[in-house]
């Protein structure tokens, strides 16, 4: 295979452009069949491009536009695409061991198998690779990609990381999941009929109106996982760890309420500390409720409004609360990290700090949005002073006249984002995106 050098992308590239405006002299960038080793396309304007089989393990294409470029039979082991553009590309047969497309955008790509064809000394024909198909993505990361109506191949098994991955209305018809961590995951309108999902972390997930026809969840955890009933079978989740229930509560949940007021108000000494682990409170109506340093991690609080709630020091972590409202409550020092907020209702809620030591030296604690899902949040006038916001998806998300001051928001996603009068005085924005 001819090879391709470092010296001569930049000119290909330069072509390329021209080739998409239209100018003369221009020419699409074609490096079909050819090798090239830890090649760097990092924020190029890369659409329409080939890479037909090409060997171009290692290479970088971080933050590219690679919208309908045809990869058909690439080998691209080890290759970066974070918050690259693929869409609409052209992905079959591709192999993409340990791969990274950590915020990549992959909507209606098709990832399904193909197999690349040439003639052989002799005449005769032969593939281009011959590694295992099934193993094409093995270690590959697609932690928060988009991938709406993405097709991937039956034959191929994704134990990797797709946490917060959105797979609405993808065909990924009976791909092998087993032992990934599926956490926070949309798979909404998605085709996954005979996927194998025995042993997967599904926390937080979206599975409404998925196709689960021959599905296997055996072992797996879907606490806090949205379903809508109709959708599957009694036998489809038999073996599977779910949200409990409220009629299976030995208190009912005004009883569980009344209990910890009384255990905030004796500072621990008589009633009970509020325990709503995995619980099921989707669509509940407990506005004003207090329930503060309250256990509700992997909760399903979908649709749920806790408006002027009390929440101090509450942990919320891994819960799915999915549009539900915290509008003006009290949320300082919560704990809402990997949680589950797209399309969730905090305007004018307070996340600021909580005074926890009023000695010479008064001692804070800042809320936790680590890892949360905030995307197309209404986040209007919250109070997000000091907040840690490590990797959150902010993407879309209204933070109009948000006070974001001291916030930690390393690597945080905020495309789209509104930030009109937001305060951002040292928030530490160090690989945070999207920021107009």
């Amino acid at each position: 295979m001819p090879v391709v050098l470092q010296s001569e992308v930049g000119d290909l590239i330069a072509q390329h452009e021209k080739y998409m405006r239209g100018i003369q002299g221009g020419r699409r960038l074609d490096i079909s069949l050819q090798t090239g080793h830890e090649l760097n396309f990092s924020r190029k304007e890369l659409a329409s491009a080939e890479f037909v089989g090409a060997f171009l393990n290692h290479s970088n294409f971080s933050y590219s536009k690679l919208q309908q470029s045809n990869f058909f039979g690439a080998t691209l082991n080890n290759s970066c695409f974070v918050e690259a553009d693929l869409s609409q590309s052209d992905m079959r047969g591709a192999q993409m061991q340990g791969a990274n497309f950590t915020n990549a955008t992959l909507d209606d790509a098709n990832l399904a198998d193909g197999l690349l064809l040439h003639h052989r000394q002799g005449g005769d024909l032969g593939p281009v690779n011959n590694m295992n198909t099934k193993m094409r993505l093995a270690d590959a990361v697609f932690k928060n990609v988009t991938a709406q109506r993405a097709k991937f191949s039956s034959a191929i098994e994704l134990s990797t990381n797709l946490s917060l991955a959105n797979f609405k209305g993808a065909k990924l018809t009976g791909v092998n999941f087993a032992g990934s961590n599926l956490q926070g995951v949309t798979f909404e309108n998605a085709d996954l009929r005979g996927c194998n999902f025995s042993n997967t972390n599904m926390n937080s997930a979206i599975l409404l109106h998925a196709n689960l026809d021959g599905a296997v969840f055996d072992g797996a955890d879907l606490t806090a996982t949205l379903v809508h009933p109709g959708d599957f079978t009694p036998e489809t989740f038999s073996h599977a760890k779910l949200s409990k229930s409220l009629e299976n509560l030995e208190y009912s949940i005004k009883e569980i309420i009344a209990n910890h007021r009384i255990w905030v108000n004796t500072l621990g000494r008589e009633g009970k500390r509020a325990d709503l682990v995995g619980l099921n409170l989707s669509q509940v109506m407990l506005d004003g409720v207090q329930l503060q340093a309250a256990s509700l991690q992997k909760s399903l609080l979908n649709k749920a409004s806790f408006r002027s709630a009390v929440f101090t020091m509450s942990d919320l972590s891994c819960c799915n609360a999915r549009e539900a409202t915290f509008s003006k409550a009290d949320c300082r020092g919560i704990n809402f990290s990997m949680a589950r907020l797209d399309n969730a209702d905090l305007q004018y809620a307070n996340c600021s700090p909580m005074l926890i030591s009023s000695t010479l030296k008064p001692t804070f604690w800042s809320a936790n949005f680590t890892g949360a899902n905030l995307q197309g949040a209404r986040l209007r006038g919250v109070d997000l002073r000091e907040a840690r916001m490590d990797r959150v998806l902010l993407a879309d998300a209204d933070l109009r006249d948000a006070n974001l001051e001291g916030a930690i928001l390393l690597d945080a996603n905020l495309t789209g984002a509104d930030l009109r009068g937001a305060k951002l005085d040292k928030a530490d924005l160090r690989g945070a995106v999207g920021i107009r």
